[in-house]
């Protein structure tokens, strides 16, 4: 398994795979994901921004996808219940941030997510952030576990400003490198 920056000619595969997130948030019960976001608008414009990343396994086939971000977060810069484990603003950031990571249906319990993780903080080192910041819905239990598993800490609750569906309210994470 590898990782590498996403092509326009992996948007097809990558879409298909957020159908299946979707599909399993929905399961769960979630109102996450479920009315067309993220689309291709968003994974166009994570592609331009040179954001965007798929993991291949080895026949080739994109397997998963996902948006490592060392731009900051504006959303991050208000957490209520709870604080950050570094002192950093979406201004002057030194977290990378992940968001929209799907994995193939075909591919979950493989240990995808944690590879995409890993190579995430990674990168994140290589730039010398000092830690990594994601979110995600409060029911979402199988992405929380994932995440105390990789060594993130939950540290509060951030609102989506620009959320398309559903309440906006998410649990955040900190994982300091």
């Amino acid at each position: 398994m590898h990782i590498r920056k996403t092509s326009l000619s992996d948007t097809e595969d990558i879409l298909r795979i957020l159908s299946d997130a979707s599909a399993s948030l929905k399961a769960l019960g979630l109102d996450q994901w479920q009315n067309g976001y993220p689309g291709r608008k968003e994974l166009e414009a994570d592609i331009a921004r040179g954001e965007s990343y798929v993991v291949i396994n080895e026949e080739g086939n994109v397997i998963a996808s996902g948006m490592i971000s060392m731009a900051g977060e504006p959303d991050y810069d208000t957490i209520t219940e709870g604080s950050w484990l570094t002192e950093s603003s979406s201004d002057h950031p030194t977290y990378a941030v992940v968001h929209r990571l799907a994995v193939s249906r075909t591919a979950k319990k493989r240990g995808v997510a944690s590879f995409f993780f890993a190579e995430a903080e990674h990168k994140a080192r290589l730039v010398g952030m000092k830690s990594m910041r994601i979110d995600t819905h409060e029911g979402n239990t199988p992405m929380r576990s994932l995440l105390t598993k990789c060594g993130f800490h939950e540290c509060g609750i951030i609102i989506l400003r620009n959320c398309e569906e559903g309440r906006p309210e998410r649990i955040a994470y900190e994982k300091v490198l």
